[in-house]
């Protein structure tokens, strides 16, 4: 069975968590332009690893199969702009059509930013426009609450998949969280949630950190919160999931993902500073003379890095990407 989290000073994660929600609420539209791509690349591994689905999906390739499921019902927690729900209805219809498969489902979602409920909202209408919030056969539901305590939302066992996209690193109390997760699924579901790996695999934050530490001022007062890389370590993974009460434990690298919408050290920054929460506070605490001294050695570091000869024929300078692998880590719920 899940066991208690470790003592915490209420005060300091009131004050963390306060910090995180002012900025996820004025900062949706950036954080869904400026990471949104980079984040969706790990939504099929994240889906895939939650079991949604997945006992379906080796019927596609035959369409003389047929396979009738059994509902399926995910719950994705911080659901941010809404890519997993988005995609979560897109595979589930893909099935449909293919007709190998009957799928019944019900797809959630729970923030605790009422704007990215919102911005979830418009996005699955964009993507799904023939997608009802509700009917008899699949159900989808945005709600607004809080992911260290979803008993206000939701039961005991009332989901067979688990997910969050990189929520997890926005949580005062990620044990909470992991304990409400093995809370709210059936026996037998499987939790996946994302996080980045630690610098300088990751090298957008790599290159944000190292800067501010070697040529600004890294101890800016903020609210204490966990390690923001903590679940970028397997054997912390394995800990905090085994604590909770999961089995199976996995976990995935997904090393194909590249910051593709970013073409500057400005870009870099502008997203760091008006669409995060923590680098946010970090980049807000520079002195003036700190900060123009961040903007030019990020420039003269992102250069150095993204920038690559081809040769054969001419030789021409192009730019790279930045590489911003992640980890998914899943686990199951005993029967």
């Amino acid at each position: 069975m899940p066991v208690p989290p470790p003592d915490s000073d209420s005060d300091d994660d009131d004050a963390f968590t306060k910090l995180e929600h002012t900025n996820w609420q004025r900062g949706v539209d950036v954080y869904h332009a400026g990471f949104g791509p980079l984040t969706s690349q790990a939504v099929p591994t994240l889906l895939d690893k939650a079991g949604f689905l997945v006992s379906s999906s080796s019927f596609l390739d035959d369409p003389n199969q047929r396979k009738v499921i059994e509902e399926e019902s995910l719950l994705d927690v911080a659901c941010g702009p809404g890519q997993v729900i988005t995609a979560a209805v897109s595979k589930a219809k893909k099935m449909s059509e293919s007709k190998s498969c009957c799928c019944s489902y019900t797809v959630t979602g729970l923030d605790f930013s009422c704007n990215f409920i919102q911005l979830a909202k418009k996005n699955l209408k964009l993507d799904h426009p023939d997608t009802t919030s509700s009917s008899s056969f699949n159900i989808i539901n945005l709600v607004e609450g809080d992911a260290q305590d979803m008993s206000p939302q939701f039961e005991d066992e009332s989901f067979t998949a688990v997910t969050s996209n990189f929520g997890i690193l926005h949580l005062s109390t990620p044990d909470l969280f992991l304990q409400e997760s093995y809370r709210v699924l059936k026996p037998g579901g499987k939790l996946a949630f994302s996080a980045w790996l630690a610098p300088p695999d990751t090298e957008g934050f790599d290159l944000i950190l190292s800067v501010v530490n070697d040529v600004g001022n890294p101890n800016v007062t903020m609210p204490d919160g966990p390690p923001f890389f903590r679940f970028s370590y397997p054997e912390e993974i394995k800990h905090s999931l085994k604590e909770a009460g999961f089995i199976d434990i996995d976990i995935t690298i997904v090393n194909s993902m590249e910051w593709t919408n970013v073409h500057s050290s400005d870009q870099l920054y502008n997203i760091l500073l008006e669409g995060t929460a923590r680098t946010r506070e970090l980049l807000r605490g520079q002195t003036k003379e700190e900060t123009k001294a961040i903007k030019e050695e990020l420039q003269r570091r992102y250069d150095d890095k993204c920038s690559i000869t081809v040769t054969g024929g001419t030789a021409r300078s192009q730019r790279r990407h930045l590489r911003m692998p992640a980890v998914i880590s899943s686990g199951r719920k005993p029967l």
